[in-house]
């Protein structure tokens, strides 16, 4: 939102938007704006036993955007003003300062560290830059190599993987997540204005359109070929890459270890704030809905025709009460053993804007099974939280663009203290001893982030993980201790015993070659010698720790076997994620030690759990994700969900042929990929019936999923299948008639296979939008659906009086309505003023009369009424221009006239086709001279209408005296009144004319009178 456009919200409001997607407000001159946070006055509080720990980026505040760790758990870090920054031991340095345009929420803000990275030194930068053309913007992601060593130098060979043009300087492409496959995906926002709905925003459901996505793009930035859209014919076009569509600001995303399918944060417009499980070829439905509800302005555009709301994994609304907040920021969930074990297996996510932090928890299908607490969230006044990612040990860490550090989320009552070690060597010429604590661990964090004090044990200390000191001429020995310190405060200590004056022993191994790795069970040996200038030979002691550090988890060490001379050997562990220290240590007389380690290594390879349909797959015991580095020979259990994450696939088998959800596999000594395969309904249906195989003919195109309705095209027809649906077949006419009409989403997933009717004639299928489609070789295929197919299937389907329709079920002339001709001379009729249903049905010689006076277009207009029973056998219809007809076995011709208006009004007031006047037997005709209108009646009676005297209606004498004078040309023209009775004369008819009467008695019959 421009702060300029602020018709909507108010200005705190917009400014958090701002901030909340990267972070800072653009100014004139190119200027950081440096906002406060928008609520401040909530304190910071975690749970009991929980503490931050904050390191500092360099970056200052309001410019800190995203961060990564190394393998060495240094930390890159990125600045929106253009800054990447590497935070080492010794505090962060610039390794690179890039062009960039930061007005608004645009600038350096994405970040991802490639997971090859030890080896390939690569990591991917999101960042916008002026497009050469002026006026505009490019969101660029492009790939670039880490150069130096151990310590970063700068960043060279920029790969350009993705650009991605801007106008409004909002909701760019920012999120990143590269996985174990090499591809990366990204998330794109709408780049559509705020302040009203925009039509730029409905690019969000157009997949040939970068806007509003979430990518997956390969390492030359083309799609990926599992990609729901893709087109191997192009695969650079934009569809080609889009894995999911319909997002608003997808700022941040992750990946679920177990499915490998993105979590994603989409920030909110007016309302609501989502966090969505994503699927592929998912629709999450912006800007036609916004959480679970319409979008305001949006959604009665006709661009969201069709659009249907795809609920999200979680919500909460705009504010800044409990449980709510203004710009979602996604996290991870959390699979370390640092926190009390209700955390694991919860998602962390946060909210900039309401400096919160919240748990929720999601089941393997994307379903949300654990709701945060929306008066208890994890964490408040924690700042500005932009980015989340996993320490090493698993721990939450995010990125604090109000604060410009690095923030830990560390649980301090179960931090494991760190482990001192120390070793020494002696000048005795000098009587110098040079101490080292750099083998000292940290299982918490890195060993970086300890601190080394040293008690000589001569009264005088000295700090640092190396250090020299000299020492007195006596005594001859002397006990030094090390004491480390972690950033919680955890410490321990380790003596050792120095002899200034005494030679240290000199120990010698012989191990493996270098670079050499081991597979589970190989042998490792070891020899060695040790001699001592003042003892000669001595014996050497052998001890071994399996140093467990499984992915994101806490590092613990196991002791395993000992022993004692020149040589050693064991055979390298079968512990998952594990590596084995072998120490030789010798002491000398004076109890003076020199000790020597060898780390025996895994020789592992990355196993891959890969299949048909995202699903929960599980490597147990490695990373208990997907994807896991693997020892040589190791035999992991591998768990297969039951029902891929759509609910709707089921397992079916392993690549093995194996058909339980979990089995054993042996780790060979290469990269490996274990394919599972899931089978949808459809392809259970199709591989376990071999004559809807013959029917159908083979499969000529993958499976769709469309929003839950799914469908898989043969050779000669489809199957379909929904939540609602088994998989049931439709091919043929019907099929075609099917498409041509919008299939699924105008009509629903077909309910039946295609089906022979009862008759033997025609075929059809039925739908869940309360559809069908009838076919007979007469009429062709036609749709009817909704109320008019209710009223069909109520008159008795096509056996009924009505038949098989005749025509599609098409829009009225007029009113808004619907209707559909059946073969048996009949319509049903929908219009939204008709009482009940809505329908009425015509039929037989009363349709026959409606359609010769124009049908629905005619005099009569629509019908209202069914064919409904009249008096004495009778029938009728009645039509919305206020008119019927009627019918009557006795009436001449077909039996069917008309009866419009206030011609109609008097009749029915004197009793209608039960009273005097029996049924009509003329329609509503024009006298000769062209004023009045009549209709004749079944009892020798009539009704006159003229414009003056209105509708009057006569019989019997009176009508036939009045005739015999001429009609209306006679001297007493039209009628004025209908006959009555005089007063005072309980016996008498009479009737008023213009120019008379005309007067009934028992003994003299009908006389006129002037």
């Amino acid at each position: 939102m421009r702060i300029s456009q602020l018709g909507r919200a108010a200005l705190g409001f917009a400014c958090s938007a701002l901030l909340a997607t990267g972070l800072a407000v653009a100014v004139p001159g190119a200027q950081v704006a440096l906002a406060q946070p928008p609520n401040p006055g909530e304190p910071l509080a975690l749970p009991a036993g929980f503490a931050l720990q904050d390191t500092g980026t360099g970056l200052g505040a309001w410019n800190l955007t995203d961060f990564g760790y190394l393998p060495d758990d240094s930390i890159i870090a990125t600045g929106k003003t253009g800054a990447v920054q590497w935070i080492g031991p010794n505090g962060p340095k610039t390794l690179i300062t890039l062009p960039v345009r930061i007005n608004n929420d645009i600038g350096l803000t994405g970040l991802e560290i490639a997971p090859d990275y030890a080896t390939s030194k690569q990591i991917y930068l999101a960042r916008t830059i002026n497009a050469p053309s002026g006026g505009g913007f490019i969101s660029r992601i492009s790939r670039w190599t880490v150069t130096g060593g151990a310590e970063p130098t700068g960043l060279a060979n920029e790969q350009v993987l993705l650009d991605v043009p801007g106008t409004i300087e909002l909701h760019s492409a920012s999120g990143m997540v590269a996985d174990n496959s090499g591809n990366l995906w990204v998330s794109v926002g709408d780049n559509a204005d705020t302040d009203t709905w925009h039509v730029e925003a409905f690019r969000s459901q157009d997949v040939n359109s970068v806007y509003g996505k979430i990518l997956r793009i390969n390492a030359a930035g083309a799609g990926v070929a599992d990609n729901p859209f893709y087109d191997a014919a192009n695969p650079n076009s934009v569809k080609s890459k889009v894995f999911a569509k319909g997002f608003r600001n997808p700022f941040r995303l992750s990946l679920d270890k177990t499915s490998g399918l993105p979590v994603v944060g989409d920030v909110g417009w007016g309302t609501w704030e989502e966090l969505n499980y994503v699927v592929p070829g998912g629709n999450y439905s912006w800007p036609c809905f916004e959480g679970n509800g319409p979008t305001p302005a949006y959604s009665t555009q006709p661009q969201c025709n069709g659009v249907t709301n795809n609920p999200p994994l979680w919500t909460y609304q705009h504010g800044m009460a409990p449980g709510q907040g203004n710009s979602v920021v996604a996290g991870f969930t959390y699979t370390g053993d640092s926190y009390p074990a209700q955390y694991k297996g919860q998602f962390f996510f946060g909210d900039y804007v309401s400096q919160r932090i919240w748990t929720l928890k999601y089941n393997a299908q994307g379903q949300l099974v654990q709701a945060p607490a929306a008066n208890a969230p994890f964490g408040t006044g924690l700042g500005g939280p932009v980015e989340f990612a996993a320490a090493p040990n698993g721990d939450v860490v995010y990125a604090d663009i109000a604060s410009g550090n690095v923030r830990r989320v560390v649980y301090v009552t179960g931090n494991i203290p760190p482990v001192a070690k120390a070793t020494s060597t002696t000048n005795p010429a000098t009587r110098t001893v040079t101490f080292d604590g750099t083998k000292s661990m940290d299982f918490d964090g890195p060993a970086t982030d300890l601190t080394y004090t040293w008690n000589f044990g001569d009264g005088t200390t000295g700090t640092g993980a190396t250090v020299s000191h000299t020492y007195p001429a006596s005594p001859a020995k002397f006990t030094a201790t090390l004491t480390v310190k972690d950033k919680s405060n955890g410490t321990n200590s380790t003596t050792l015993t120095v002899a200034p004056s005494n030679h240290s022993p000199v120990l010698t191994l012989t191990t493996p070659a270098e670079g050499k790795k081991f597979r589970v069970g190989e042998q490792v040996n070891l020899t060695g010698t040790a001699t001592d200038n003042e003892d000669g030979p001595l014996t050497i002691a052998w001890s071994t720790e399996i140093v467990h550090c499984a992915e994101e988890t806490t590092c613990h060490v196991h002791p395993n076997i000992t022993g004692s001379g020149g040589s050693f050997a064991m055979p390298f562990t079968d512990h998952t994620d594990s590596r084995i220290e072998f120490t030789a240590k010798v002491t000398d007389s004076q109890g003076v030690s020199t000790s020597k380690v060898y780390v025996a290594r895994p020789n592992e390879f990355k196993l891959t759990l890969k299949s048909n349909f995202p699903a929960s797959l599980v490597i147990s015991g490695e990373s208990n994700g997907n994807v896991a580095m693997v020892t040589e020979g190791a035999t992991p259990n591998l768990i297969a969900g039951a029902k891929a994450t759509d609910g709707v696939a089921s397992f079916s088998k392993w690549d093995d042929g194996s058909t339980n959800l979990s089995r054993a596999f042996t780790m060979p000594a290469a990269d490996t990929v274990v394919n599972v395969t899931y089978q949808t309904p459809i392809d259970s249906r199709y591989n376990s019936d071999a004559a809807l195989r013959a029917l159908l003919g083979n499969p000529v195109a993958a499976e769709v999923n469309d929003g839950g309705t799914r469908y898989r095209a043969y050779e000669r027809g489809r199957l379909y299948s929904s939540p609602q649906t088994s998989a049931v077949a439709i091919y043929g006419t019907i099929l075609t008639k099917y498409l041509a009409l919008g299939g699924h989403q105008a009509l629903g997933a077909p309910t039946n296979d295609e089906t022979g009717t009862p008759d033997g004639v025609g075929r059809y299928n039925a739908f869940t939008g309360n559809w069908s489609i009838y076919y007979t070789p007469g009429t062709g295929a036609h749709s009817i659906g909704g109320p008019i197919r209710d009223k069909w299937g109520w008159m008795g389907w096509e056996n009924g009086v009505l038949g098989y329709p005749l025509t599609d079920q098409v829009a009225t002339p007029a009113g808004g309505g619907q209707f559909v001709d059946f073969t048996k001379n009949a319509s049903i009729y929908w219009l939204p003023t008709t009482p009940g249903n809505g329908t009425a049905a015509v039929y037989s010689q009363i349709r026959s009369k409606w359609l010769a006076m124009g049908g629905a277009t005619g005099v009569l207009g629509m019908p209202v009424t069914d064919e409904l029973v009249g008096p004495n056998g009778g029938r009728y219809n009645n039509f919305s221009n206020y008119a019927s007809i009627y019918w009557h076995y006795n009436s001449p011709g077909s039996g069917a006239w008309s009866i419009m208006s206030q011609i109609r009004d008097r009749w029915v007031f004197d009793g209608g086709a039960g009273g005097f006047l029996g049924y009509p037997v003329t329609d509503e005709l024009t006298t000769p001279d062209g004023i009045g209108r009549y209709n004749h009646f079944a009892n020798n009676g009539s009704i006159y209408w003229t414009p003056a005297y209105g509708a009057q209606s006569m019989c019997c004498q009176i009508k036939d005296k009045w005739a015999s004078l001429g009609w209306e040309k006679g001297y007493l023209g039209y009628p004025t009144s209908s006959e009555y009775t005089p007063a005072g004369q309980p016996t008498w008819r009479r009737q008023n004319y213009q120019g008379g009467f005309i007067t009934w008695k028992p003994g003299t019959g009908a006389v006129d009178h002037k």
